[in-house]
Order: C-alpha cells, then structure tokens, then sequence
C-alpha cells in the first residue's frame, strides 16, 4: 500500500521512537493475542512454520491455512486458520505458550506492533513505519518497561523476517502491475504455488523448462532441489520476471 492512503488514525513510529509492553505468562491476558485476530502469514513465515511442523505444503496449507484476496492489491492473503467459535484460538497455542515459538510468525513477533512497509507515492525509494496496535485487553501494555522499535525488533528476531517479506514489494509494486484490474486466475495460481506451496512449486522447476530460463547453474540446482528457502527466492525472481508478462 502507499502510505499515503493510511488513516491519520496509525501514530507512526519510527525505529528509534519509544512505547511500553512487557509480556508474562503471569498477566491475566497472557495468549489473549492468540485468539479471535488476524494472524495473517507472509510466504517466509509459511516456509518457517511448515519446516518447523515438518509437513508437506499440501497438507500444511489444507490443515492450518484459511485463503482470500487481499481487497487492495487483490494478491493471496493467507492467515492462519482459527478453531471455532467464540473463541477463535491459534491452532499453536498450548497450555504453556506458542508451540512454534522459534518459528513463530511475523504478526506475531511483531505484537503489539504493526508494520508498514512500501514506496512513498511518486517514489521508488523504500520506506517503512510501524504503529502501536489498539489492544485494551492487553495488561502488557500497562507496564512500565519502555524500549525503541529497534530493541523490539533485535529481541523478537526479526531482521530476517523483515527481509525476506519485502521481497514481495517488487510484485506489489511492478511496473506492469495494473492495481486497477483484478488478477486473473492463472496470476494467482502462479503466486500460491511459487511463494507458498514450495513442494508443489520444485516438482514445477524441475519438471519444466524454468531452470534453463534463468540459466541456474548445476550448484544452484542442487541447492533449490534440498533448501526451500533457495526455492522461495527462485519463486519470486519467476514471479517478477513472468507473473505480468
């Protein structure tokens, strides 16, 4: 999104700006973050999640993943799929905390934080912002412990998160992309299977002519063939080259 069609309402906060939180397991409210919200999920934090539950993309996507459209780009939005009503819990939450704390998602580790990230309208430098979500039943952000966005980031591990998840700004905001026309199936086929069904996405690489395409060399190969991370930044170089083509 361009950040100029955010609400007035976001108080943006830069890296060196300040805000209260500390989370304990003590706190009343502690895995209320982990109910009835959004937890939606970037094509890094599925690799992290389905390599850390150690599950095909097939069944990961089916048994723990909800689809939609994105309303202002139209793109694949995934989230993680909730139990039922009233209480809506993340599938992940235990007794005792996130069962997949170390690879937990970007929403999450951001929490009580949101991230914008994106181009400044009539600009092709990157930019980002964050914001303090509206959380009143979080006890957490009543205490006193204060810190910068930056410290927030450095304790939650997020720099590769951050990194990786930009990547799909260069097919959010492609030159040929018309944010006035709805992608067509076959677009979004592409983008669900090239960013988040990994398994799906190699037995395509392997079993087409994409290698020679890109001229990926017999080193490469073997890495897309066993790290599917290699694979995620192969699916979205494809993307940007033939997505809007």
């Amino acid at each position: 999104m361009r950040f100029q069609n955010l609400p007035d309402m976001y108080k943006r906060l830069e890296l060196k700006d300040t805000f209260q939180f500390s989370c304990r397991k003590d706190l009343r409210c502690f895995g209320s973050c982990c109910r009835n919200r959004e937890l939606t999920l970037t094509p890094y934090d599925v690799y992290r999640l389905k390599t850390n539950l150690q599950m095909h993309s097939d069944d990961f996507l089916a048994e723990h993943t909800r689809y939609r459209l994105e309303s202002t780009s139209g793109f694949p939005l995934i989230s993680i799929k909730l139990g039922s009503e009233p209480e809506k819990i993340c599938p992940f939450l235990k007794a005792d905390g996130c069962s997949v704390y170390e690879d937990r998602p970007t929403v999450c580790r951001l929490f009580p934080l949101a991230r914008v990230s994106g181009f400044e309208q009539n600009s092709k430098s990157h930019d980002e912002f964050f914001y303090t979500l509206s959380t009143p039943e979080c006890l957490g952000r009543r205490e006193e412990r204060t810190l910068t966005v930056l410290q927030w980031l450095e304790e939650q591990g997020l720099e590769p998160f951050r990194a990786e998840n930009d990547k799909m700004l260069h097919l959010l905001f492609h030159r040929q992309h018309d944010r006035g026309r709805a992608l067509t199936e076959h677009q979004l086929q592409k983008i669900f299977v090239s960013l988040y069904n990994l398994d799906v996405f190699r037995k395509f690489v392997f079993e087409t002519n994409l290698i020679e395409t890109f001229s990926v060399d017999s080193q490469e190969q073997s890495r897309i063939a066993e790290n599917d991370l290699e694979l995620l930044h192969l699916g979205f170089s494809y993307l940007r080259a033939d997505l809007f083509t």
